[in-house]
């Protein structure tokens, strides 16, 4: 077992000096050459080089993988699954990389639709991953009402694939030995919403992963928390959204406020439109939704978040209100990325929230709250922007920003990709979770470097600058599929050449088969 611990850890602390902020820069010729074309779906080392590899949908119908490079364009079009290995008239939904037979090699998993039906079941296909190519494939034999959910259902570090099927009951789906094993997956009938709003996190702090699903019955929109105990999960107590709540976003979680517990981050509109929008936060255990931001109004005009549409058209697909976390000042508190609209026009655009304590009453339960970063004009240059998220561009610990913007008149995404050039006086602890199910006697002779996992959790323990204790915490981001990569960020020092004292490192996920969980300790 201490081989397969060293296998799957890897812990790695940066130090930086005294700087001061700049703004961002656009590098996406750097990065992408004249290929900044398509939806960014997913990230991951899909080679096993130790580097992040990009995953784009092009067209709706296939999968183009940017291998990472040395050399400009930094990201280069390696990897293909056409358009003829789906079926006719199908448009791809998502993208989820992963090691879904256990050989340590990183697979494909593709969702996909009937583009003729404004509202079809959710076909899956996976491709087997052979280090640099794919080779082969699985298309399951059932379908979902929704996207699936990637877990970790029985504990052996393998990704197993979650759903509701079309009688609404709630299935899991194990692929070890690449043959679809199904079996029956809670204990009730759940009736999901869709699109859904489910994840695979800790939530009460055991080191375990629980199961967090957003439902839809007769009294609206509800929560339900599925706590894992030894290797089952029992539902708790459930919980609803905010009061006059008309149209409700992605849930995130986040340890908001640094007190090292998940806080549940929820984007919601008061009224149809989204002329009234508003975050809100409930914290562990509690029923009280508290609003952390509220205040979309710049000088004259009123911005709020994109209203989705219920059904949309055949051929389009879900655009729910996303919120994009990470720490892109490294002040040890998660900023967000938003898309907004003008209410009193068409235009839409990305934003910065930051992370900021607490100006006004209505927030001081949590002591934290967002404010809009409206000058932020870098990302005003990208008219139109649909999707906006963090990601370490370079890999120095530094969160930059991935824009997709819908450009008029033409199909598809423009690709954005911006460096974050802020530096300040902080440092860093970098954390890989990979499977490690395999180290000299891989199959095919191929040395893995390891495979992103759904559900790991760390918490850590460390000083600030004034001499307290301050703790925090940081979840897989179970939605989205790279390899989970958590940057927690110590925030300032007060003398570079003190680094700081961090005091308690506590990593955990699923124990395969004999035991639910293993958890490690510095």
């Amino acid at each position: 077992m201490r081989i397969l611990f060293i296998k799957i850890f890897t812990f790695t602390v940066y130090f930086a000096g005294q700087y001061s902020a700049s703004a961002l820069q656009d590098v996406t010729t750097d990065l992408f050459g004249s290929e900044n074309h398509g939806t960014v779906a997913a990230f991951g080392d899909f080679n096993s080089d130790k580097q992040t590899d990009i995953f784009i949908i092009r067209e709706q119908s296939e999968l183009v993988i940017f291998l990472a490079d040395l050399k400009a364009p930094y990201f280069k079009p390696k990897v293909h699954i056409p358009k003829k290995a789906l079926p006719a008239n199908c448009i791809i939904t998502g993208v989820v990389p992963g090691d879904y037979d256990g050989d340590s090699q990183m697979d494909v998993l593709l969702t996909a639709q009937l583009k003729t039906k404004a509202t079809s079941d959710t076909m899956v296909f996976v491709f087997w991953g052979n280090n640099q190519t794919l080779d082969g494939q699985v298309d399951l034999n059932k379908t979902f009402v929704d996207q699936p959910l990637i877990m970790d259902f029985n504990g052996d570090m393998i990704p197993d694939i979650f759903g509701v099927s079309a009688d609404f009951s709630t299935e899991v789906c194990y692929l070890t030995g690449r043959k679809a094993v199904w079996q029956a997956a809670l204990s009730s009938r759940v009736k999901m919403r869709v699109p859904h709003s489910n994840a695979f996190i800790d939530l009460n702090k055991d080191f375990t992963a629980d199961l967090f699903l957003t439902t839809q019955d007769d009294n609206g929109l509800g929560f339900e928390t599925w706590i894992n105990k030894d290797g089952n999960f029992t539902k708790t107590q459930p919980g609803r959204i905010p009061e006059n709540v008309k149209k409700v976003g992605q849930s995130c979680f986040a340890d908001f406020d640094g007190d090292g517990f998940q806080d549940h981050l929820l984007p919601v509109c008061l009224d149809d439109a989204c002329h009234r929008s508003a975050i809100y936060l409930s914290k562990p255990g509690e029923p009280e939704w508290v609003p952390v931001l509220t205040d979309f109004q710049r000088r004259e005009t009123l911005w709020g978040f994109v209203p989705p549409q219920t059904t949309p058209p055949a051929g389009e697909l879900h655009n729910p209100i996303t919120l994009h976390l990470g720490d892109y000042n490294m002040d040890g508190f998660p900023d967000a990325l938003v898309i907004l609209r003008n209410t009193s026009g068409s235009g839409q655009q990305a934003f910065l929230l930051e992370n900021v304590p607490c100006d006004n009453a209505s927030c001081k339960d949590v002591g934290r709250m967002f404010r809009v970063h409206w000058d932020q004009s870098d990302l005003g240059a990208i008219p139109g922007a649909a999707v906006a998220t963090f990601f370490d561009i370079y890999e120095d610990g530094i969160l930059d920003m991935i824009v997709l913007s819908k450009e008029e008149g033409k199909e598809g995404f423009a690709i954005h990709a911006l460096k974050n050039n802020f530096e300040a006086d902080a440092y860093f602890v970098k954390v890989i979770v990979l499977s490690g199910l395999c180290s000299n006697d891989c199959p095919g002779n191929v040395k893995p470097f390891g495979v992103n996992q759904p559900g790991p959790y760390v918490s850590y323990t460390t000083v600030d600058s004034n001499g307290y204790l301050k703790n925090a915490s940081g979840p897989d981001q179970p939605c989205s599929p790279s390899t989970f990569i958590l940057i927690c960020c110590r925030g300032a020092l007060s003398d570079y050449h003190k680094a700081g004292d961090l005091r308690r490192l506590r990593l955990a996920g699923r124990e395969p088969v004999a035991r639910t969980r293993w958890c490690r300790g510095w």
